[in-house]
This record gives C-alpha cells, sequence and structure tokens, in this order.
C-alpha cells in the first residue's frame, strides 16, 4: 500500500508539473505539440484542441512538449521574449508548491510546519534514522498520502530550478545565453540539454537503486 500511494503521489506531481508548463504555454500563444503520462511510445492517444494527449506503459514519468524548445520554430519557445519563456519554465515549478502548500494547510494548518516535516522526511532518507520523524508523524496525524504529495512537490520544484542542464533552472540561464552564443547558441542549447537529460537519468537510475538496498 506504501508503494502505491507513492506511485499515486509521484504521478500526480508530474503531471501537476507537466500541466502547468502547457497552460502558461497556451496562456502565451506558443505552440504546444504533446502531453504524455508516462514515457515511451504511447498505448493510448487522442488529438484534443491541436495537442497530441497520451498515455505510455511506463506511467513513471511524463513530458509537456512544446515546440521549438531547441530549435527556431514559429509560435515556439524559442522565438518568443524572455520573460514568456520564464513565465513558462517556472509554471510547472509553480503548480507544484501550490500542491504542496494547500497539502501543508490541509494536514497541519502551519507551512511552516509541514516545511519542518518534510525537510525531516529528506534528513531520514538519507541518515536512515527515522526516529524523530516517526514521533512528528504520531503527534500530528498527518494524511499520510497528503504527507508524501507535500514532499513529492515541493522536492519537485526545489530540484527543478537546481541548474543542471535539463532542468527549468538551467533553462533559465541557458536561453539568457542567446544573445551571447549568437549563431552558435542552437548548436550549444541541443548538445547541453541531450547530455543533461542522460546524466539526469543515470543519476535518478543510481538513485532508485540505492533507495532499494539500503
Amino acid at each position: 500500500m506504501a508503494y502505491f500511494i507513492f506511485f499515486v503521489s509521484l504521478l500526480f506531481t508530474i503531471v501537476t508539473h507537466e500541466f502547468g508548463h502547457m497552460t502558461l504555454a497556451l496562456l502565451c500563444k506558443v505552440n504546444v505539440e504533446a502531453f504524455s503520462v508516462g514515457f515511451w511510445k504511447p498505448r493510448f492517444h487522442k488529438t484534443w484542441k491541436g495537442i497530441d494527449w497520451r498515455i505510455t506503459p511506463w506511467l513513471v514519468g511524463g513530458y509537456c512538449k512544446i515546440t521549438g524548445e531547441t530549435t527556431e520554430e514559429y509560435n515556439g519557445l524559442l522565438l518568443q521574449p524572455y520573460y514568456k519563456k520564464c513565465l513558462i519554465l517556472l509554471a510547472g515549478v509553480f503548480f507544484n508548491l501550490i500542491v504542496a502548500l494547500v497539502c501543508y494547510l490541509i494536514n497541519y494548518q502551519n507551512i511552516f510546519l509541514g516545511l519542518y516535516i518534510d525537510w525531516i522526511a529528506v534528513q531520514s532518507v538519507f541518515t536512515n534514522n527515522y526516529d524523530e520523524l516517526v514521533n512528528l508523524i504520531v503527534y500530528f496525524k498527518p494524511n499520510l498520502f497528503l504527507l508524501q504529495l507535500g514532499l513529492i512537490n515541493i522536492t519537485c520544484a526545489v530540484l527543478n530550478l537546481v541548474p543542471w542542464p535539463c532542468t527549468d533552472g538551467s533553462f533559465l540561464f541557458l536561453y539568457a545565453m542567446k544573445p551571447i552564443w549568437k549563431e552558435k547558441f542552437v548548436s550549444r542549447l541541443q548538445f547541453l540539454v541531450k547530455w543533461g537529460f542522460i546524466s539526469i537519468n543515470v543519476l535518478q537510475g543510481i538513485f532508485i537503486i540505492w533507495m532499494f538496498i539500503k
């Protein structure tokens, strides 16, 4: 049951994040090509409102495909003013923060207490010492689904601001380099994003293996 709750919380977090990107892209009149729940070849997809809605077998993940993220295309992201790029990039983080804050208010009626308990939860994972976390859960009796949902959303928001190639935080920096890199901008952007995705997937795999064997 615990793994199922974690899976549902993770999937909801990813969908929320990508929905934020899509919403702001459409508001900024930037073309959205696809919205996928999961990765790889879709088992189900249907085009509605010009967007290809997809569901794939590998549900631990998802993406919103916006036109022109790394290429200069009509109605694409790269050709938009920098402030619009920032709004679209930060929308996913903003939606995750909203979900986390709502979870804190429902569970504890206090945002700062929610942040503190999540911080203790993160420390517990890395130190393998859950005593303080268990004491807090016993005392406050939070809903465990909302606890995980809030924790995963706030973690997703923070990690996406880390300037590692392919995160939202890195795109804020990379897009700002366009006037400096000039004609080399697109090729450098594509190179960094490609290797960023590869490296982050390797790190995710290592973390998942470590979680199961520790």
